[in-house]
């Protein structure tokens, strides 16, 4: 069947309904339906150019983008194409699949340098900073001094972690070291996503008596 147009109507008192114009002359009524709008030729062939020339990965800005374990499973370019909310949200997911109870989920302004604050099954609670490029660079150590000022002063969190589908500079890696900040950069947050590699392989040793 071919929709024209689409049209919820509600009236006083009662559960909306749809109105559908098709290619008949009379128009169909649906009270709860699933169906799609399919435009004409000229419609269609002009989405279609518009498509091409925007590439873009359509996912909803909230909600459940990802609804299993294994919807987690994804390439390193498709999580190029999240946005960074999206991101913050597929790592909380992650922490999720690794038996992490989360209470933050997602940055916000004054988050103070963690998008995510969860309590992994051990109990060691976790400040995770989220930083998503879709063009490869490389975080620096600014953002390690940052959540390295923040992660146990302010959070009370024993571990730091920084994720990002990008990559690390020298500087950064070597302060997150001095200063036992875990880091995963894009080869290994692949793995962690595949299911090939552990919250546990994530964070290395934890430190003793925590």
């Amino acid at each position: 069947m071919l929709v024209h147009e689409c049209k919820r109507i509600r009236e006083p008192n009662q559960p909306p309904y749809y109105r559908l114009r098709t290619g008949s002359s009379a128009p169909v009524y649906l009270h709860r339906a699933h169906f799609f709008l399919v435009p004409g030729p000229d419609e269609l062939a002009r989405l279609k150019d518009q498509a091409r020339a925007n590439r873009v990965d359509l996912l909803p800005d909230d909600g459940f983008l990802f609804p299993t374990p294994a919807s987690l499973r994804i390439s390193p370019a498709r999580i190029d194409r999240l946005t960074p909310n999206q991101f913050e949200q597929f790592v909380a997911e992650l922490l999720e699949r690794s038996e992490c109870s989360i209470t933050r989920r997602g940055g916000r302004a004054n988050d103070m340098a963690a998008d995510i604050l969860a309590t992994n099954r051990d109990g060691v609670y976790i400040a995770v900073q989220c930083k998503h490029t879709r063009t490869g660079r490389k975080v620096g150590a600014a953002t390690m001094y940052e959540v390295n000022g923040t992660a146990a002063p302010e959070h009370g969190a024993k571990v730091a972690l920084v994720v990002t589908n990008g990559g690390f500079t020298k500087s950064a890696l070597a302060f997150a070291d001095r200063h036992e900040i875990r880091t995963v950069a894009r080869d290994d947050l692949a793995k962690w996503a595949d299911g090939s590699l552990t919250l546990a392989e994530v964070l290395g040793e934890v430190p003793a008596g925590l």
